[in-house]
């Protein structure tokens, strides 16, 4: 009765926590919107800006533009369609709320599904102060709300969950829908992929690729055939877009004196990362059981940001619920919290600079917050390929369904 009784104080310990942490991460933005809008470059030298506030606009979801097919939506289907929903509920519930609006309808649709994340971490057995790490940290409260990144950040931990419950088709649904939304949820099926044909499992392996891709054609297919200029439009912005303000690749030009080739860029990032990324599997495969391949999936992602040319800062709450699954050590995430945090307050009086906002740092500081960044990031790939691995609770049997047992039971033994 007494462990019951703790285990429910944890939970609601917990509970609270990840609600204090989501009403902090809606203020860190609201508290400037709210007071009248943006001015006088508020959202920089204020450390407030979101893009959900410009987007309203620039997408047309404030006149009832459809994305894709009345206007082309910059972002994956699923991140499009969540838009548009926020969009028709505050047009039809709040209307006259605008940006403001939208931004609370997107906050209280999004807020419930890193909830359900941090549910499912614990319910792996991650620790209680593991879980706080995903939605507690200085990246999450800061970048939550800046963008559409929690219904990818939702489906990966669901992915994840469900393969480890050895529930490999649910998986690939969750992976494929997550790559949907996000690229990001879309890097671990090869991993499953690998990790059953590891196991001689082929037909999982099959079943969890085959779901991944219907998943993903299911939601695609129709808006390419309603829309193709307009679901094209993702595809084209990445392939033409130049090195992102955060990105290694920037710093690079800048000690150059003279950008990249896009072209050639889109080739040498692309090169880097599956070469990166083939000798992290191919060392993480080595010290870890195939039912824990999917740790790997941590310094994939971390390599990924690192060797991308683009690292929009919301992306960094990518990581937090895989370092609360696979990071061994505290202390590489704390100092992965304070690198970030220092990116954080630098970027965005660097951004209002440019835009002749003053006082703004010059891009030395902000070149070596990145830099510093980048340095632990590369501490998290080696730790997570030379460290044992934080403990989970024992992954449960495989879920086979009555119909599956009754077969096996009827079959005759060797």
């Amino acid at each position: 009765m007494r462990a019951v009784s703790t285990t429910r104080r944890v939970v609601f310990l917990l509970a609270a926590v990840v609600a204090v942490a989501l009403i902090a991460a809606w203020w860190t933005k609201g508290r400037c919107l709210f007071d009248g809008g943006w001015s006088g470059g508020e959202q920089y030298r204020g450390w407030c800006y979101s893009d959900i506030v410009p987007l309203w606009f620039v997408e047309g979801l404030d006149r009832g533009a459809v994305p894709y097919l009345d206007h082309p939506v910059e972002y994956p289907v699923l991140i499009g369609a969540q838009m548009w929903l926020a969009g028709i509920i505050v047009r039809g519930v709040l209307p006259g709320a605008g940006a403001p609006g939208f931004y609370t309808v997107t906050v209280l649709l999004s807020a419930p599904l890193y909830a359900t994340a941090a549910a499912l971490l614990y319910r792996m057995g991650v620790t209680p102060l593991r879980v706080a790490w995903a939605v507690a940290a200085p990246s999450f409260v800061v970048y939550a709300f800046m963008n559409w990144d929690a219904l990818a950040v939702a489906l990966a931990v669901v992915a994840i969950y469900l393969h480890w419950r050895g529930r490999d088709v649910g998986a690939g649904i969750a992976a494929g829908l997550g790559a949907a939304a996000k690229l990001f949820p879309g890097f671990l099926i090869p991993i499953v992929i690998i990790a059953r044909l590891r196991q001689g499992r082929r037909r999982d392996a099959a079943g969890h690729l085959g779901a991944a891709a219907a998943a993903w054609l299911v939601v695609n297919v129709p808006v390419m055939i309603a829309a193709p200029e307009g679901w094209a439009r993702f595809l084209r912005l990445n392939r033409t877009r130049p090195a992102d303000w955060d990105s290694i690749w920037y710093f690079l030009q800048q000690v150059r004196g003279e950008q990249f080739g896009v072209s050639w860029l889109n080739v040498v990032t692309l090169v880097l990362f599956v070469t990166g990324a083939g000798v992290i599997l191919l060392l993480g495969t080595r010290r870890l059981d195939p039912d824990e391949y999917w740790r790997v999936l941590l310094p994939v992602l971390c390599w990924f940001l690192l060797t991308n040319k683009v690292y929009s800062p919301q992306f960094s709450i990518w990581l937090l619920p895989l370092m609360a699954l696979a990071l061994p050590r505290a202390a590489t995430f704390a100092a992965f919290a304070v690198a970030d945090l220092y990116v954080f307050v630098i970027r965005f009086p660097f951004l209002g600079g440019r835009q002749d906002i003053t006082p703004a740092p010059g891009y030395d500081l902000f070149a070596v917050a990145i830099l510093v960044r980048a340095v632990v990031m590369l501490w998290i790939i080696a730790e997570t390929l030379t460290a044992s691995p934080p403990a989970l609770r024992p992954q449960p049997a495989p879920f086979r369904s009555p119909r599956r047992i009754d077969r096996e039971m009827a079959m005759p033994s060797a």
